[in-house]
């Protein structure tokens, strides 16, 4: 059987194993922000999806991403652009 690759981040992922955080990410409300915490001391977040590590940065690919303000999660800009935004 042929496995389904997806590149984030110019990594290859076997897609069967991102379906479900993709699924889920989906069901949510994303607005697209620089990355912040107000919790002390929380210096990064990480991709729902493929796991990019979102933090304070003057480069967008890790300082702006897609938050859910609803349960406080993050999706990189790539996984949301690729996964999420297409119908």
């Amino acid at each position: 059987m042929k496995q389904h690759l997806v590149i984030i981040h110019g990594d290859e992922w076997q897609q069967d194993h991102i379906a479900e955080p993709v699924q889920w990410a989906k069901t949510k409300v994303w607005v697209k922000e620089a990355w912040s915490s107000d919790a002390e001391g929380w210096e990064h977040d990480h991709c729902q999806i493929c796991w990019w590590s979102l933090h304070k940065s003057e480069h967008a690919e890790h300082g702006v991403g897609y938050h859910n303000h609803d349960n406080d999660n993050w999706v990189c800009t790539e996984c949301h652009d690729q996964f999420i935004s297409k119908p």
